[in-house]
């Protein structure tokens, strides 16, 4: 035995053991470590500890599918598990990890991920795994950092990110692949070229891919699907939401108003993958909404600001914004809905236009907000939008510009306006497709906007947007007026009187400290025409003697000069 105790332990830490450390063997100790040596499981409920936020440190509980899926990681090298949220798939990747670096000599196992604080949280949850195991049950420390560790059986772990250097020119036994469906096709090819070829170059290599079904065009979704249908040597596994105990048809439907829709929950926890290129509204529903389209009461600003209903202070209005620059090609877009009765939610008002630099926007923003009482106004902050939202509030000091911000990782931003991150236009997206999918509860009035929701398609990484060739301008500002409906928004603006069965509101009142400011409606205007159509001025028509064209001589004579003779 060392005689000194930092000699027994890396850096001094007592759970971990360093490499010349020596244990005096019981012969249970032996059997424990022959046992879990040969059997994955066994090693996972008899020394896997996790820390639970309630209970402290305890071992897992494993459920059948888990079990299941940690036998396929055994005996089969190329293993594509689809995996519904939630039902322990980084857990798996951790004893998959662990079991393989603890009992197998001479194995570098590669973690990846998309982004490298996903890779370095599942790399955390490793190493938390690997401390609570019995020190006589694990290889001695080498080197042991944050984003990886060595062992004294000549077995490591690291991670990565999907770039197309990861892992080139270097071994690699054992690839495990976090949510490859959600990683950009470019970067999935660039990785997959410079990783496989030395995975596959040896016989006993293994891969692990876990992911939740994101679309048809991602290669996730090729692998597993070989896999089902027996068409390569991968090995197709799926652990779905209703195989975890407690969960039953009372928690799906929770579940159901926690994300906002069903389509959401079949893809996220029913594990379906939904097709690219699906369209945002069937062609019957679409031609119900084009009966819908009429024509309306007030244009202005030469055909940019449309109007179907005039503003009424007994109504609530949402108003969402979407920013381009003005040169003619993108249409910076205001979006004015009627949400007092959210059974029947009402397009009021439009304002597009292509030529409008984003100075000027801001103050027709400006105007028009204040057309509708000044209710909360949502305008998307990326690009040239943060000048418009920037020059509202510290030029014109508008009181109700809504901030809504996605949280990754450890960063949150929290300036003005909607930042448009992934995340939020999903969640954005999944809360327009409840009210105009699934609730279909909203009466559109513009052709335009329309013509765009017919050609607003899933893409192949799960978001939405318009097909090649076409717009979708109108229909994001529509999406940021509607978001003020999302659970985590709408209760900073309006008490909400009643819910739906999904847990949406059903029936919301102003707060007290949102103050409506009704002004310069038809005093903005009117100097201009206001019905449908412009007509031109009445004309009077004289009558006008036909003959010989005057001379100049002639009409100096009608103008009262004389010709002296």
């Amino acid at each position: 035995m060392p005689k000194k105790q930092e000699d027994k332990y890396y850096l001094g830490n007592s759970n971990l053991p360093s490499a010349n450390m020596e244990f005096e063997w019981t012969p249970k100790m032996v059997r424990e470590l022959k046992k879990a040596k040969q059997n994955i499981l066994y090693f996972a409920e008899n020394f896997f500890y996790i820390v639970n936020l309630d209970k402290g440190k305890m071992k897992i509980p494993l459920y059948a599918s888990q079990k299941r899926v940690l036998r396929s990681l055994r005996d089969n090298r190329f293993v594509a598990c689809l995996a519904s949220r939630q039902t322990g798939k980084t857990t798996m990747m951790t004893i998959y990890a662990l079991w393989i670096a603890c009992f197998q000599e001479d194995q570098r196992i590669l973690v990846v991920a998309n982004k490298e604080q996903t890779a370095i949280n599942i790399f955390s949850r490793i190493r938390t795994a690997y401390e609570m195991l019995p020190n006589y049950l694990k290889p001695g420390v080498i080197e042991y950092g944050k984003t990886s560790m060595k062992l004294a059986n000549g077995s490591s772990i690291g991670i990565s990110t999907t770039s197309s250097d990861a892992g080139r020119g270097d071994s690699c036994n054992v690839l495990i692949l976090d949510e490859l469906a959600f990683i950009p096709n470019n970067l999935v090819d660039a990785f997959w070229k410079s990783v496989y070829p030395i995975i596959s170059s040896s016989k006993k290599s293994k891969i692990f891919i876990a992911s939740t079904p994101n679309g048809t065009d991602n290669l996730f979704y090729k692998l597993y699907m070989d896999g089902m249908n027996k068409k390569s040597n991968w090995y197709a596994e799926k652990m779905l939401w209703y195989e975890i105990p407690g969960r039953d048809e009372k928690w799906k439907q929770e579940t159901i108003q926690s994300i906002g829709s069903e389509e959401a929950f079949k893809q996220e926890f029913d594990c379906e993958f939904l097709e690219t290129g699906d369209s945002f509204i069937d062609e019957e529903y679409f031609t119900k909404l084009e009966s819908l389209i009429i024509d309306p009461k007030h244009i202005f600003e030469d055909g940019a600001y449309k109007i179907w209903e005039e503003p009424d202070v007994d109504c609530i209005y949402t108003i969402g914004v979407d920013v381009a620059e003005g040169v003619n090609k993108n249409y910076s877009v205001i979006q004015i809905f009627d949400i007092t009765d959210l059974t029947e939610i009402k397009q009021v008002a439009e304002y597009s236009s292509n030529k409008i630099n984003p100075f000027e926007f801001t103050t027709k923003v400006y105007e028009i907000c204040h057309h509708w009482g000044a209710p909360p106004v949502l305008i998307e902050r990326n690009n040239c939008g943060a000048q418009v939202v920037d020059l509202l509030y510290q030029t014109y000091r508008y009181p109700n510009i809504v901030s809504y911000s996605p949280k990754t990782g450890k960063s949150k931003f929290d300036r003005l306006g909607v930042y448009a991150h992934t995340n939020t236009k999903y969640k954005g997206v999944t809360n327009m497709r409840y009210w105009v999918h699934e609730l279909k509860c909203i009466s559109f009035r513009s052709k335009e906007l329309v013509e765009e929701l017919r050609n607003f398609q899933r893409k192949p990484n799960g978001t939405w947007s318009a097909k090649p060739g076409y717009d979708d301008d109108k229909v994001m500002a529509m999406i940021w007026a509607l978001m003020i409906l999302d659970n985590t928004l709408v209760q900073r603006y309006y008490e909400i009187i009643e819910l739906d069965d999904n847990g949406k509101p059903k029936n919301i009142i102003l707060s007290d400290f949102v103050h409506q400011d009704f002004k310069g409606f038809l005093n903005d205007y009117k100097t201009q025409n206001i019905s449908d159509t412009w007509e031109p001025p009445s004309m009077v028509y004289h009558d006008i003697n036909i003959g010989e064209a005057r001379s100049e001589i002639d009409d100096m004579i009608a103008d009262g000069w004389e010709i002296l003779r």
